[in-house]
């Protein structure tokens, strides 16, 4: 039983990992991810809420952290000299239920107020239920919870020295996580640019072409940042192209992961045929949540709704579009925002990189 504990324990490591991974690489501004499958169900997403983290840390490393001393735990007891005969039962029962408190709880946020769900993060709820499922079964071959808890709280008395290494292994992993995701201060000045950064140039020398989608997250915060951007780099001259990941315009994707965007950045072509794409832009992304429609965008700037209706459905339109979306494809664009830069495919952090301005742009 105790081995089935440490398997099960060990796989859920791998999930937690998996998640880890998926948290990382959208709040780096990577592209969607495997299990990205419709508008409702979407890891991204939920990793790109603030309830994805737990003192800046995020949840999955966390969890990554419980299934390592739930696995110690269960491996210490096939060692030949137990701590106690019942070892650990009673600990892994509290730690499990620990667990599968917290399981719970996260399953209640994604449904009610996330509202999205995380195929992923329910296996990893699976295998929390199923760890306290096995620990159960063990305390009460160990003679009832409160006998395991008691046994093994006089197991760690009479070892000392090895339950004290134990913890202060655990505690130095999880300051560890702390300082390296959530309490680590912000450097007081910005860092010297990175090898490689673009130098200045005469005004608008330096052309950067953007490829984005009105509803991706990443892009929004990418959006606030940009004005900031040409303020210190007068060089440089953003061209906006459109990318919507709807698989409605977007023949590249084998699913929609932004539903509507087609129709919001055929908006974005409509507003700049009036004058108005940056107030378009500037409202898109700031109603992101809201999820409106391009007449609801357009009404909220003031544009001329006859003939904004009139061009969403014009050929030119779509053409225009399409054209967009082809040349993305063709530089192998997999994310959103997208940059090109001097011929290369650049992420916005990296943007900022090689422009030299790592730390002075606010997030």
């Amino acid at each position: 039983m105790l081995a089935t504990v440490a398997v099960v324990a060990l796989a859920g490591l791998g999930v937690a990992i998996d998640l880890w991974l998926i948290h990382v690489r959208v709040h780096s501004g990577g592209g969607a991810s495997f299990c990205d499958v419709s508008e409702r169900v979407s890891c991204s997403d939920v990793a790109r809420s603030p309830w994805s983290a737990f003192l800046g840390v995020p949840q999955a490393a966390w969890g990554a952290l419980a299934y390592l001393v739930v696995a110690g735990l269960a491996l210490s007891a096939l060692a030949r000299r137990r701590p106690g005969s019942t070892w650990p039962a009673g600990l892994l029962l509290c730690g499990t239920a620990f667990m599968a408190a917290w399981a719970v709880w996260l399953a209640i946020l994604s449904e009610l107020v996330i509202r999205k769900f995380c195929y992923m993060c329910s296996i990893s709820w699976a295998v929390d239920l199923g760890l306290l499922g096995l620990s159960a079964v063990l305390a009460r071959r160990a003679g009832g919870a409160a006998a395991a808890i008691r046994s093994d709280l006089q197991a760690l008395r009479r070892s000392p020295v090895a339950a004290g290494v134990a913890g202060a292994a655990v505690a130095v992993v999880g300051l560890s996580l702390l300082f390296t995701h959530g309490l680590s201060p912000a450097a007081d000045a910005a860092p010297p640019p990175p090898q490689g950064a673009i130098p200045a140039g005469p005004p608008g020398s330096l052309v950067i072409y953007e490829y984005s989608d009105y509803l991706c997250p990443f892009c929004a915060r990418i959006h606030q940042q940009e004005k900031a951007i040409l303020a210190r780099r007068p060089d440089v001259r953003l061209v906006h192209r459109f990318y919507p990941l709807d698989a409605t315009c977007n023949p590249a994707l084998q699913r929609t992961v932004h539903e509507g965007s087609c129709d919001l950045a055929r908006g974005g072509i409509c507003a700049d045929r009036q004058g108005r794409a940056e107030a378009y832009d500037d409202a898109a992304f700031a109603d992101q949540a809201t999820h409106p429609s391009p007449e609801e965008v357009a009404q909220g700037i003031g544009l001329d709704l006859a003939a904004f209706q009139a061009c969403l459905g014009a050929p030119d339109t779509q053409q225009r579009l399409a054209a967009d979306i082809r040349g993305a494809n063709e530089l192998q664009v997999h994310f959103t925002p997208a940059f090109l830069v001097q011929g290369k495919v650049e992420t916005g952090d990296r943007l900022v990189q090689l422009l030299g301005l790592s730390g002075a742009i606010a997030p």
